[in-house]
C-alpha cells in the first residue's frame, strides 16, 4: 500500500513538473487548472506543496529562459513554430507587443496570470533587447507569484469544497470536473481567436 502511495506520488509530481514545462514552451496546455487541482489535494494530506511548488518554478524558469534565449538570438525559425505550436492568434501578439513595449518589467509577472499574453511575453520581451538579470529578476517573481497564487486558491478551494460537501469523495469528484470544465473552455477560446483572428505572427522585426 505504501509502495503504491509513492509511485502514485511520483507520477503526480513529475505530471506537475512536465505540465508546467510544457505550457512554458508554448505547448497549449493551461497548467494553471493542474497547479490549483494539486493544490486542493495538498489539503487533503496527498502531496506536498512545497515539492510542487518548487516542481512548477523550476519547470516554469527552464522554459521561459528557453524561449528568452532564442527572442535574444532572433532565432526566426524557432519563433515561427512557437506560433504553431502555441495556438495562438495574430491578435494575441499585437496585444502582447503592445503591452511589453509599454510595461516590458510588468509584462513578466502578469502575462503569467493572463492566458494568451502568457504565451508570448517572454520572446518578445527577448526580442526588445531586455537585458538579461532584469529578465530574471522580474520573470522570477511572476512565475513565483503565479505558482504560489495557483496552489493557495487550490488548498483553500479544497477546505471550502470539503466543507461544502462534507465528504472528501465528493470533493474530489467536484475538483476533476472543474479542472475538466477549464481545460475545455481554455481551448474553446484558444480556437475561437485562432479563428477570428488568423494565426500568430512573430517577426524578427517586432
Amino acid at each position: 500500500m505504501e509502495s503504491a502511495f509513492f509511485t502514485s506520488a511520483s507520477s503526480t509530481y513529475g505530471l506537475i513538473f512536465f505540465g508546467v514545462l510544457a505550457e512554458f514552451l508554448g505547448v497549449p496546455f493551461p497548467s494553471s487548472p493542474l497547479l490549483i487541482l494539486a493544490g486542493a489535494l495538498s489539503y487533503e494530506g496527498q502531496f506536498d506543496p512545497i515539492l510542487i511548488l518548487i516542481l512548477a518554478v523550476a519547470a516554469a524558469a527552464l522554459g521561459d529562459g528557453i524561449w528568452f534565449a532564442v527572442g535574444r538570438t532572433r532565432g526566426a525559425t524557432l519563433l515561427k513554430g512557437y506560433c504553431k505550436i502555441s495556438l495562438g492568434s495574430e491578435d494575441c501578439v499585437r496585444r502582447t507587443k503592445e503591452f511589453v513595449t509599454r510595461f516590458p518589467a510588468l509584462s513578466l509577472v502578469a502575462g503569467k496570470f493572463v492566458p494568451g499574453l502568457s504565451a508570448f511575453v517572454v520572446p518578445l520581451a527577448g526580442l526588445s533587447g531586455m537585458r538579461y538579470p532584469r529578465f530574471l529578476r522580474f520573470d522570477s517573481a511572476g512565475i513565483v507569484l503565479w505558482a504560489s497564487s495557483m496552489l493557495g486558491i487550490g488548498y483553500w478551494g479544497g477546505e471550502s469544497l470539503n466543507a461544502v460537501t462534507g465528504n472528501l469523495r465528493n470533493s474530489k469528484q467536484a475538483l476533476w470536473i472543474l479542472a475538466a470544465v477549464l481545460l475545455a473552455c481554455f481551448y474553446v477560446i484558444k480556437f475561437w481567436r485562432l479563428k477570428r483572428f488568423g494565426p500568430a505572427k512573430i517577426t524578427e522585426e517586432q
